[in-house]
């Protein structure tokens, strides 16, 4: 049986503007597919962008570029429910 995806991220990026020098990329391309059931663990270096991908998540930072669905909905298309699901 095919296992639902939970949370399905494509080629997201965010960049912020950084005063001196120029652009900074919190996240690049980022590519991540959560099936119910499994389970997930977010860890890297300071830095490496784990917050950003949670705010953007929640709602409360906006993705510059990609796609992200959570229980099949759109972040873009239904932010609310994306967050009522996080």
């Amino acid at each position: 049986m095919d296992k639902k995806n939970v949370v399905h991220v494509k080629n997201l990026k965010k960049t912020y503007s950084k005063k001196g020098t120029g652009r900074v990329e919190a996240l690049k391309n980022l590519n991540l597919e959560v099936k119910e059931g499994e389970i997930f663990g977010l860890l890297g270096p300071n830095g490496a962008g784990k917050s950003t991908f949670i705010n953007i998540l929640g709602g409360s930072v906006i993705k510059t570029e990609g796609s992200v669905n959570v229980w099949g909905f759109d972040l873009d298309k239904s932010p609310r429910q994306v967050r009522a699901s996080v």
